[in-house]
């Protein structure tokens, strides 16, 4: 945990300024809608509670007022088969008896059964005797398939009264009791009564004070369906699942949701469902809920965007300023007149933006004056430099010298004089501080010609450098000095022979990479990085590496220059960065 911790608290103490607005505004909001939601789903599932209490008291109100209904029809029933008159009938029935006196005991047995027909919500009453025949008072007979079943399921209670589903195609509640012997305690089962409720009559009747149109009541018997309101709802509400003996759940049927209440009759064992469309009865909460989660959205929209423009007006000014110290870290110490000055902020962000403002003009002024008084200096110690040369003097003598040879046939000779009379030519008579490419390449040409007499087969000198690249620009002496390096700590402390490939390559800023390579016994690291420090001065009066490196940096930014790598026994290679510039000499 706290691992989790601590690492949250480093990503939050590297975000910007501006997220970090943002994400305290974002908890903020966040924190207040989700309590809200919170509150609401509570308040929601109360009103549930509220509404299975209300619907729960209904729907006891209307299961009792059917149950007292079907316990009246129970005590009916009993007065019925416990009739003298009907046991001794039913006795005399199941004896062997002349067609007369059967067919009075028929009629007498049916005039009692009309006289219980006229009770309430009696349609028809059925009366099967011990050997099958029935007797009806009414207009619908028992379907002869349904004799057995109904006649076994009375059986079972042992006199006692049970409820049946309908008959198929009907409504009617169908009502059985075994009639048996009282006379003796002899319990010899002497018929069965069976007695059709309607169904329709009953509920309406007994459910009309608390009957709300939105409501289906269902009435289910096991798996079967004793009594739907919604036919086309049955199948579903008999496929449901209800836990216990009362309770509430959501149900979604053909995509609409339901709020269905269950209670369970311990008389009948039947199972009273009420079923309530969930959109309708939630109407006003669910639309209340709709309004506060836009109201929420809104809130949340307008928030993001106050508090990302609250971030960027406080945040713009330091990002600017941030960006400005860049450039002059990177050398820039202009960027205060390059950019249009904006209002006056008399807050800490508008002091900080004064000062800084203040400081670049001071470093710049200073820079400028340095960069002035080191310019004069080298300007002042070349111009001594070349003064104490002839140069008329020297081209002359060195001249001579190239005719004498050859005409002494010393071709050697020749060459390296003439080799050293264009480079003192190139260093001396040229007075430009920036030279193309090509004219770097001719000065290492003629070095390279006064080094191959010298050293033989021993140098080998390898130049890779397209047409292209010889138009840039680049400080006077740049290429030779590298070279001279290689070929004095290479070639001179090696034995084998030295390769040294001065090879061209565009670099990402749309510029130029001049590589000066060989492979000669390397530069230990501890030397090479008194090399890059500038601690090794260069031999006699060679320029060294820290001079060329000054000058690029001088010329065109801190960011371009030379770089060297080595590894010892593999060789040295030096490369120069320098940017794209064709324009005349400055």
């Amino acid at each position: 945990m706290n691992k989790w911790t601590a690492q949250v608290k480093t990503l939050y103490t590297n975000l910007k300024i501006k997220q970090k607005l943002f994400v305290i505004h974002f908890l903020i909001v966040f924190i207040v809608c989700s309590t809200s939601l919170i509150a609401m789903q509570i308040t929601l599932h109360i009103y549930q509670g509220i509404l299975y209490q209300e619907a729960a008291r209904v729907l006891n109100i209307s299961t009792s007022s059917i149950e007292n209904e079907l316990r009246q029809i129970e005590k009916y029933s009993y007065n019925f088969i416990t009739n003298p008159e009907v046991q001794e009938h039913l006795s005399r029935l199941n004896r062997e008896l002349s067609i007369y006196e059967w067919g009075k005991a028929g009629v007498n047995l049916v005039e009692k059964l009309w006289a219980f027909r006229f009770e309430r919500n009696i349609t028809t009453v059925h009366l099967i005797d011990g050997v099958g025949n029935q007797y009806t008072a009414g207009n619908k007979t028992v379907p002869k398939e349904q004799v057995p079943l109904v006649v076994a399921k009375a059986a079972e209670k042992e006199g006692s009264i049970v409820f049946c589903q309908p008959f198929p195609g009907e409504t009617d509640i169908i009502g059985a009791r075994q009639i048996r012997r009282i006379r003796d305690l002899s319990l010899e089962p002497l018929g069965t009564l069976i007695i059709r409720v309607n169904t329709l009559n009953l509920i309406q009747q007994l459910t009309s004070s608390t009957e709300d149109s939105d409501e289906n009541l269902f009435i289910l018997s096991g798996a079967e369906s004793v009594y739907a309101s919604e036919p086309e709802l049955k199948e579903t509400v008999v496929s449901f699942t209800y836990n216990g003996d009362t309770g509430y759940s959501m149900k979604k049927v053909a995509g609409k949701n339901y709020f269905v209440v269950h209670t369970r009759s311990h008389f009948s064992n039947w199972l009273y469902i009420n079923v309530l469309p969930y959109d309708t009865v939630f109407r006003q909460v669910l639309l209340l809920r709709n309004i506060v989660l836009c109201l929420f959205l809104l809130l949340f929209f307008f928030t993001v965007l106050i508090s990302m423009k609250m971030a960027r007006n406080l945040t713009k000014p330091i990002e600017e300023l941030t960006f400005k110290m860049k450039r002059v870290e990177n050398g820039e110490f202009e960027v205060s007149k390059e950019e249009a000055p904006e209002p006056q902020r008399t807050d800490e962000i508008g002091a900080l933006q004064n000062d800084f403002a203040i400081m670049t003009k001071k470093i710049n002024t200073l820079i400028r004056e340095d960069y002035k008084k080191q310019i004069l200096i080298k300007d002042a110690q070349l111009r001594a430099l070349q003064a104490q040369i002839n140069p008329h003097f020297l081209y002359n003598t060195l001249e001579s010298i190239n005719w004498r040879a050859k005409l002494n046939k010393q071709r050697d000779l020749s060459l390296m004089v003439e080799s050293l009379g264009n480079l003192l030519r190139s260093t001396i008579s040229d007075q430009k501080s920036l030279v193309p490419l090509s004219k770097e390449i001719q000065l290492l040409q003629d070095y390279i010609v006064i080094q191959k007499v010298r050293f033989g087969n021993r140098l080998v000198f390898n130049l890779e450098i397209e047409e292209k690249w010889r138009e840039y620009l680049l400080p006077k002496l740049t290429l030779q000095p590298i070279v001279e390096n290689s070929i004095n700590y290479g070639l001179e402390k090696m034995l084998e022979t030295c390769e040294i490939t001065v090879k061209s390559y565009p670099n990402a800023k749309g510029g130029l990479c001049i590589a000066v390579k060989d492979n000669g016994p390397g530069i230990p690291p501890a030397l090479l990085d008194q090399i890059k420090a500038g601690a090794v001065k260069p031999q006699g009066l060679g320029i060294g590496l820290k001079n060329i490196d000054e000058r690029f940096k001088l010329i065109y930014g801190k960011e371009y220059g030379i770089n060297i790598t080595s590894e010892l026994e593999k060789g040295t290679t030096v490369t120069i960065t320098l940017p794209e510039r064709r324009t005349a000499n400055v």
